[in-house]
């Protein structure tokens, strides 16, 4: 039986590790690999046993973006592409985006085109300080997709995404971190031991109100302050129900340190 391209693995302290096994293809994204993140996604939505994922990937690259072999495939067929976009790219940029659990990225290698944008439409992309980036989809004709062209104007500014995606300029994970696109870079050989210890700590927080929170935070990029305040006021209360909001009151009370796992 061929080996999935995608495998993920839960483990003690609630994280659910998904990760991108096509090493001999650059962990190029196709159908077959989409499905499986999709999937994955949406088992970490739905176990509540998951309590932060962290993406990574096999290999020297994190992601070569789309495969190429699929767009030959689908080549001169416009709703096939469009099909495949909506039931693919789109769902796992949208599942990444609405899940109430943080999402790492762990980057250890490049990341191109589609899979690049991957990385980025995390919670907390982690890099390691070798990887660069490109939004190489000029090299093939194409536009940014995978959510770039909401995600980089909003991050970036409009000149800067029109220039990356105009010219596919490559950028360095320091470039990445310093305009805003992920949280931090470290030394590859740091990579692992970093995000480890960041979904561990993530793991140990009040996982259900941090959903609320990454509600509020992306629903309230474009809103008014009025809109703003109105929906944080909604999610406050839904969290002052949450019991991890019962734990952290009763523990300050206690003079103790909270225990979100209960």
């Amino acid at each position: 039986m061929d080996k999935l391209p995608v495998q993920a693995a839960l483990d003690d302290a609630g994280v659910l590790w998904v990760t991108l096994e096509r090493a001999e293809k650059k962990n190029a994204l196709d159908l077959e690999t989409l499905t499986l993140l999709r999937h994955h996604l949406e088992r970490a939505r739905d176990d509540a046993r998951v309590r932060v994922v962290v993406l990574a990937a096999q290999g020297d690259s994190f992601s070569a973006g789309g495969d190429i072999q699929v767009m030959r495939t689908f080549a001169g067929d416009a709703q096939a592409t469009l099909d495949r976009l909506r039931n693919g790219l789109n769902v796992v940029a949208q599942r990444l985006h609405d899940l109430p659990k943080p999402i790492i990225a762990k980057v250890q290698g490049n990341a191109y085109g589609a899979g690049a944008i991957l990385a980025f439409q995390c919670d907390l992309p982690v890099v390691a300080e070798e990887a660069t980036f490109s939004l190489s989809f000029r090299h093939v004709g194409l536009i940014p997709d995978t959510g770039a062209t909401w995600l980089l104007p909003r991050v970036l500014g409009l000149p800067r995404a029109k220039h990356l995606a105009w010219t596919a300029a490559p950028f360095s994970a320091k470039d990445a971190v310093e305009w805003g696109l992920a949280l931090k870079v470290v030394p590859r050989t740091q990579l692992d031991g970093t995000v480890a210890a960041l979904a561990s700590a993530l793991a140990d927080g009040p996982v259900a109100t941090m959903g609320l929170a990454k509600q509020a935070l992306h629903a309230n990029v474009e809103a008014t302050l009025p809109e703003s305040l109105e929906r944080e006021a909604h999610l406050q209360a839904a969290a002052f129900l949450t019991k991890e909001h019962a734990e952290g009151r009763d523990a300050f009370f206690d003079r103790r340190k909270p225990d979100f796992r209960r």
